[in-house]
């Protein structure tokens, strides 16, 4: 089996610790040969119908606007520089509470978000970044990405607008 095979089937308790363990050497991938100039790139080495891993790679200063993940388990870990997350949990259809809004480096623990937690996020890169993101279960044509902006509504609770 490969990695990403690996990564895929392992289960939901092993998979935050088999994670941490990933370090960017291992990969064995030029951050340089996939680094775009502007905006992010990603990679898709696995997919099947009950997981998906990702290798995401944004230069340092973009960023991902802020989207959803309806319904699912993801698994997020930087393996190379600094990411900044700013991350929301609905509270109602239109209504969300920011819930971080932190740096993770290839130090910090695995990232989960979970279908009623931090399920709204954005991601800026503070310095060149690669991440991988094991979704369970995967994007099919039932369950899309949605991106929203947020603006406040109140002391605590943010206004959720698809664009």
């Amino acid at each position: 089996m490969s990695l990403w095979t690996d990564l895929a089937a392992a289960p939901q308790s092993e998979l935050p610790q088999l994670l941490a363990r990933l370090r960017w050497p291992d990969l064995g991938i030029s951050l340089a040969h996939h680094l775009p100039a502007r905006s992010w790139a990603n990679l898709r080495p696995h997919a099947s119908e009950t997981s998906e891993v990702g290798l995401f790679f944004l230069p340092r200063g973009e960023r991902i606007p802020l989207h959803d993940h309806p319904d699912m388990h993801v698994y997020m870990r930087v393996l190379h520089g600094t990411l900044h997350v700013t991350s929301y949990t609905r509270m109602t259809a239109d209504l969300a509470r920011r819930t971080a809004d932190q740096d993770l480096d290839a130090t910090s623990p695995v990232w989960l978000v979970e279908p009623h937690r931090d399920n709204l996020h954005t991601l800026r890169a503070r310095t060149d970044v690669a991440f991988l993101d094991v979704l369970r279960p995967p994007y099919v044509a039932s369950r899309v990405c949605t991106y929203y902006t947020a603006t406040p509504a109140t002391d605590d609770l943010w206004t959720l607008r698809p664009t």
